[in-house]
């Protein structure tokens, strides 16, 4: 049988089939046979009809990529043969702003309330979107000899409402975790100190004892860890064991830890890994156990997008004390 569709014809269906797909196209013009279009090609290439390819060649590919990967090689991405993902070249998307700071001890000798203040000032000054701390909020009290004479404030009510008026003052949303000095009014009495204290102030959350998660949109997640275990030959050490410890289906993208009063910033496993350093400067205890400390407070920049954190850095605000 001859095929007598007009040239114009065979432009408009071939046209149509590039930008729409063959399904649409035989719904559209009511094409019985699967063969159909391909007749058309046939009889376009014999006459010579030229047809964009275009919209074929790109449907093509996107059957072969998911949308991050499309956006990724729409960005420069270079497709490399065996390779089985396409490298993400976006660096853009959501800016966020997080004031950390933590180890505050309050009602301890060694804990200068001025300095969380200046911290605050800072966040503010800065734009934070959100405070993190990392827990050893309070001083707590220990039966170590000779700790009831390094407080300002005695005991659990002391200490929480000493915290809450505090921390009460902090500028953005504050996100707060227990640690281990917090954690002795649970042993001594079953007090939640730093779960009361985030009850007290309006804008203040507790996400858990020694660990809390706050998610950063749907692509990544940011943890706080504080820990009871000590001080490390090497300060980049400790981070290391803890992150090797993680399963791969429970990695954060960004990790924040408290406890052993280290200021330092790497990247582990794929995780950016800040240690927030303290507020409470250097008590008699750790300088008896040769250990120093690392009094300040960061401020990191993160940049979230479809594909997790696609920048990260941060500024460290060092207390000379």
């Amino acid at each position: 049988m001859s095929f007598t569709a007009s040239d114009e014809r065979i432009r408009e269906v071939l046209d149509y089939e590039q930008k729409h797909g063959t399904p649409a196209t035989n719904d559209n013009f009511g094409f019985k046979s699967g063969d159909t279009i391909d007749r058309y090609h046939r009889e376009a290439k014999k006459r010579g009809i030229h047809i964009a390819e275009t919209s074929r060649v790109l449907k093509a590919i996107g059957d072969k990529y998911s949308p991050a990967e499309l956006k990724a090689i729409a960005n420069g991405a270079r497709v490399t043969a065996g390779q089985s993902r396409i490298p993400t070249v976006n660096f853009t998307g959501e800016h966020i702003k997080i004031g950390y700071l933590t180890d505050t001890h309050l009602g301890s000798v060694y804990c200068n309330p001025d300095h969380i203040y200046a911290a605050f000032s800072e966040f503010e000054k800065e734009g934070v979107d959100f405070i993190c701390h990392s827990g050893d909020v309070t001083e707590g009290m220990s039966h170590r000899p000779g700790h009831v004479y390094e407080l300002t404030h005695i005991g659990y009510a002391a200490q929480k409402q000493h915290a809450i008026e505090v921390m009460g003052k902090a500028p953005a949303p504050l996100y707060m975790i227990d640690g281990n000095h917090d954690r002795w009014y649970i042993k001594s009495n079953g007090a939640l100190i730093v779960q009361d204290i985030a009850e007290a102030i309006e804008h203040a959350t507790f996400l858990g004892h020694d660990e809390g998660d706050i998610n950063l949109g749907s692509s990544a997640t940011l943890k706080m860890w504080h820990g009871e275990d000590g001080n490390s030959y090497a300060i980049s050490y400790r981070i290391q064991k803890v992150v090797e410890s993680l399963t791969g289906g429970e990695k954060p993208n960004i990790m924040l830890f408290g406890h052993v009063h280290k200021s330092l910033m790497m990247y582990e496993r794929h995780i950016h890994c800040v240690g927030g350093g303290c507020i409470e400067q250097q008590s008699k205890w750790m300088r008896g156990k040769r250990i120093q400390a690392h009094t300040g407070f960061w401020i990191l920049d993160v940049i979230v997008n479809e594909s997790g954190v696609a920048r990260f850095g941060g500024t460290w605000y060092p207390f000379y004390v």
